[in-house]
């Protein structure tokens, strides 16, 4: 097993040394968790678990968590309810 350092480009990787290995070689890049959103890797675990199906982008422009919009009566009434 080789290692080498590369970026990402957007596009493809480009590495940042030569690897001793024939072109059109298979190779398998792994990314290190530093450099992604920590958001996004907690999405990508649950998928890899089998809790959620995938991941559905948010429309653009909205907050991820909040406000969260209901109908109906209030949450804190029906929280305080239910632990009577």
């Amino acid at each position: 097993m080789y290692k080498v350092k590369g970026i990402y480009d957007g596009k493809k990787v480009v590495l940042l040394g030569p690897l001793p290995i024939p072109p059109d070689t298979s190779v398998e890049v792994l990314v290190t968790e530093e450099a992604l959103d920590p958001e996004q890797v907690y999405w990508q675990q649950l998928v890899e678990r089998g809790l959620i199906a995938k991941v559905r982008p948010l429309p653009s422009g909205e907050d991820p968590i909040y406000p969260v919009r209901v109908s109906g009566r209030p949450v804190s009434e029906t929280i305080i309810e239910e632990r009577r």
